[in-house]
């Protein structure tokens, strides 16, 4: 685990979150204001969205049904 020190695009709290090893977008919660977001870590920078701004790719929920979604014939 990596941390990563972001801030809350609601309220701009400055806070320390867990980023996994891999490039995978995780949600957190603000300390301060308790507003969910995204944090996506990239090769050279790190990503902060809002839930509802963020690209399906880049939502945990919508990348996990977009990524296991199968063709049914």
């Amino acid at each position: 685990m990596s941390t990563v020190t972001v801030n809350c695009p609601y309220c701009q709290e400055s806070m320390t979150v867990n980023q996994g090893d891999d490039y995978a977008p995780r949600f957190h919660e603000c300390c301060k204001c308790g507003q969910k977001f995204i944090v996506e870590r990239g090769l050279s920078k790190v990503k902060v969205m809002k839930e509802k701004d963020a690209p399906c790719m880049s939502n945990p929920e919508c990348r996990e049904i977009e990524t296991s979604a199968t063709c049914e014939e």
